[in-house]
């Protein structure tokens, strides 16, 4: 990914994932991200990873 394409997915994940993940415990977003990888297998390998690290990152300031 490029510069440009890492900042709009954090973007994107600001914009359309942390006001529901703000409310959430970890667990609960850990559980909800693996019911999502598991119900869409055309998902690209590691993408559910990649965007728990995100959410961790911009929620709590830390990485998984």
């Amino acid at each position: 990914m490029t510069i440009e394409e890492q900042q709009e997915f954090i973007d994107k994940i600001k914009e359309t994932i942390m006001p529901y993940a703000q409310n959430m415990t970890k667990e609960q977003i850990e559980n909800l991200i693996k019911t999502v990888e598991k119900q869409n297998p055309n998902l690209p390998f590691g993408f559910a990873d990649m965007l728990l690290e995100q959410i961790h990152f911009i929620k709590y300031g830390e990485k998984k």
